[in-house]
């Protein structure tokens, strides 16, 4: 992944065009502060993610029907951040 401050995009914006080829990180006050990748791969870990959510979901249900216990969320964010997302 490449590593560009946030000063140094303000600078030059072209950078942005590399989030096409390798996710880029944005790094402010030498911290990681946002990644910019390729909108297809952002909507591609999205639909996974909520794939992930979704045999929670079925398993959590699933647990419920064969009385055991159960892990649950009260909303996707909860789980997004379970996973550090």
């Amino acid at each position: 992944m490449q590593v560009v401050t946030a000063s140094d995009l303000k600078q030059n914006s072209m950078k942005l065009q590399d989030a096409l080829r390798e996710d880029l990180l944005v790094t402010k006050r030498d911290k990681p502060f946002v990644v910019v990748m390729d909108y297809q791969k952002y909507k591609n870990i999205e639909k996974y993610i909520y794939k992930i959510a979704n045999d929670e979901t079925y398993q959590a249900i699933s647990n419920l029907e064969n009385e055991k216990d159960v892990e649950t969320y009260t909303s996707k964010d909860e789980l997004f951040e379970e996973l550090g997302l």
